[in-house]
């Protein structure tokens, strides 16, 4: 992790003020008051995976608001995770209240108001991303926000270590590694939130979604394996092959429709960053599960319009990629 900022050296009256303009650079435009009338400690260490940015915060209490007015003149739309480490921390927003201890964990959306209250020094992860990498695994975010998943619970028991971790090693591994990482860590996070809306909600409309959010999580931790199929990921959700087939043909696809769909998009998403630009196309193509250059270059033209080499070369040349 690189340390970003830390109030330590910066004059005890402009400690704050220092501290909310780094909060809201490296998350989202925020409205921050301290706890206590004392001089104030802060500090931030992050690191970043394609659109995934971890980021540590201790600090000692505060209150901080996402309002409308700042909602009003944002720019970006952002999701948030927040992991409690050490201390504790409320979240509210959508008209619900997370109250959290160490290891649990909870969603807020910055697109609609929220509060934090820390009534005493602590210690958070904190996952950031844009919205819509979220939304295209959870749906709408209204359901899941300020939703405490508690560090007890089977699935949510295993994020904190996991993304703890990363977060300590993903600037020091391969781009290839620290991508398979980051979305292992989504993953689990998106794993932990239906187990928990599965046993929260009524009825087997509720015990669907969850299934089917668990199969999603686990394909996009096992996008890498070539021999990935509906009998390996039913297996690990503990269903039959045909209810899973089930459960996706209820949202018009199948499990293999929804794999290959997913590995394109990683595969797309690896060539058009940075972080990726010393990997080759086949490294990439192995890297999403494709063990086979040529079929990767087939569906990739099918969906997209380009070949890999032909997007890739478009980012090159200052352009834009292609579709």
């Amino acid at each position: 992790m690189k340390t970003v900022v830390s109030t330590n050296g910066i004059a005890e009256r402009k400690r704050f003020l220092f501290w909310q303009d780094a909060v809201c650079d490296t998350f989202v435009d925020l409205d921050c008051k301290a706890y206590a009338d004392r001089p104030f400690f802060g500090e931030l260490a992050t690191a970043r995976c394609n659109d995934l940015h971890f980021s540590i915060v201790r600090a000692d209490g505060q209150i901080v608001e996402r309002t409308s007015a700042r909602i009003r003149r944002a720019r970006e739309e952002v999701m948030l995770i927040s992991l409690q480490v050490r201390g504790a921390g409320v979240i509210e927003q959508d008209g619900r209240e997370a109250r959290l201890g160490p290891g649990d964990f909870a969603c807020y959306d910055s697109t609609r108001p929220y509060t934090l209250t820390f009534t005493a020094d602590f210690e958070q992860i904190v996952l950031h991303m844009p919205r819509e990498a979220m939304v295209r695994r959870i749906g709408r975010t209204e359901a899941w926000t300020a939703r405490r998943i508690e560090a007890t619970s089977p699935v949510g028991s295993l994020v904190l270590p996991f993304v703890r971790q990363t977060a300590s090693i993903v600037s020091d591994v391969t781009p290839t590694t620290a991508s398979q990482l980051s979305e292992t860590c989504l993953s689990l996070v998106t794993a932990a939130l239906a187990d928990h809306n599965g046993s929260q909600m009524d009825g087997g409309s509720a015990a669907r979604t969850a299934l089917i959010f668990r199969a999603k999580a686990l394909i996009d931790s096992l996008l890498h394996d070539h021999t990935l199929n509906t009998e390996k990921i039913a297996g690990l959700v503990g269903i039959s092959s045909r209810y899973l087939q089930d459960l996706f043909h209820a949202e018009q696809s199948t499990v293999s429709d929804w794999i290959w769909k997913r590995r394109l998009e990683r595969s797309r998403r690896y060539l058009a960053d940075p972080l990726h630009a010393g990997d080759s196309i086949a490294q990439i193509a192995l890297a999403c599960g494709f063990a086979d250059f040529g079929h990767f270059s087939r569906r990739y033209r099918e969906a997209f319009g380009a070949s890999p080499r032909e997007d890739r070369a478009a980012l090159k040349a200052g352009g834009s990629i292609a579709g």
